[in-house]
């Protein structure tokens, strides 16, 4: 973490030289407010109310049209924590793009360049963790689009361990037919003074599901369904060998208007991810949301309530989340 007097010093000066330079100059501000209410009693995924607000602002600039570096700062206040004092989130990152690839290098916003089923990333990574420390690169086509990127989220100390995810993402459409796979892995290490009990744990997820687009027939705004499978590998040195667990995986998204329908299933193995969702260490899993969302250029809103089946249980959640940025360049205000 950056001291916060250093921060504020940086971004200051940052903001004199926007001044001098306006025509070259960018600005980036966010707030993102959620409240996420966790009815569950299950064992695998504890019970829990998410509330709070995120602010994020951001000043780069651009060299040209293809290029620009970004910093800044993105700092949660969990309601209710008055007192618990915590550091902002650090951005500073370096955007490039050419053709049909792009590269995000440094600590970057995580929303709008990430995205993974929740089997394979949590949603709480949008609450806890929304900025990645490392990099991404990219590949887009009109069909087609694939991802890589690696996020550092612990540096190896005497007392700390290793840590780190690599994913990678691709999609492909042709008519109809869509296709999609995905994959993360979380690497944990020894701390450079560790003790005998602990363990290096090595543990993926991957999901590749092929589907369809069926908007064209359904008289929807959007219709869509994939099927496929859900796997992982888990070891823990010196404990057990590798595990391979398996199992299918279907999912499907409906949007009229604002109002929507999305669902998944799982059956098969119980999964163990460490990066994703409790709930697919389960052998069946099933759930059911439904949304009503609005969107602007500046602001989105999403209201949703979701059901959660488990053999025996339903679980009941539901969330609300705003999200609003503005962004564009310092005026040069020699040319008013």
């Amino acid at each position: 973490m950056v001291p916060s007097r250093f921060l504020l010093i940086f971004l200051a000066n940052l903001m004199f030289f926007a001044g001098l330079h306006a025509q070259h100059f960018k600005y980036k501000a966010g707030y993102s407010g959620f409240f996420d209410n966790r009815e569950y009693f299950n064992r695998y995924v504890n019970d829990q109310t998410i509330f709070g607000s995120r602010l994020s602002g951001e000043l780069g600039y651009s060299f040209d049209e293809n290029n620009c570096v970004m910093v800044g700062a993105d700092y949660l206040y969990e309601f209710g924590s008055k007192g618990e004092w915590v550091a902002p989130d650090f951005i500073a990152y370096y955007h490039g793009h050419r053709n049909h690839f792009g590269l995000y290098l440094g600590a970057f916003p995580r929303h709008g360049n990430i995205g993974m089923p929740m089997a394979l990333m949590a949603d709480t990574f949008q609450y806890f963790r929304p900025v990645v420390e490392g990099m991404l690169i990219d590949f887009k086509t009109s069909r087609f689009r694939h991802n890589i990127w690696i996020d550092w989220t612990s540096r190896q100390s005497a007392t700390k361990r290793e840590t780190f995810l690599l994913g990678f993402s691709g999609h492909y459409q042709k008519g109809i037919f869509l296709y999609q796979h995905h994959f993360v892995m979380t690497h944990l290490a020894h701390a450079l003074e560790h003790n005998p009990d602990e363990r290096i744990r090595d543990n993926a997820g991957y999901a590749v599901t092929p589907g369809l687009d069926l908007t064209g027939i359904s008289g929807l705004d959007s219709l869509t369904v994939y099927a496929g499978v859900l796997g992982s590998y888990d070891r823990l040195r010196g404990i057990y060998d590798f595990r391979f667990p398996i199992g299918f995986y279907g999912e499907a998204e409906a949007l009229y208007k604002s109002f929507g329908v999305h669902g998944v299933i799982y059956s098969g193995d119980n999964q163990f991810i460490t990066s994703g969702d409790g709930f697919y260490k389960a052998p069946f899993y099933s759930r059911a949301d439904i949304y009503y969302q609005v969107s602007t250029p500046a602001i989105q809103g999403k209201v949703q309530c979701s059901f959660h089946f488990l053999p025996g249980v339903v679980d009941l959640s539901m969330s609300l989340a705003i999200r609003a940025q503005l962004e564009g360049l310092f005026r040069n205000r020699q040319s008013n």
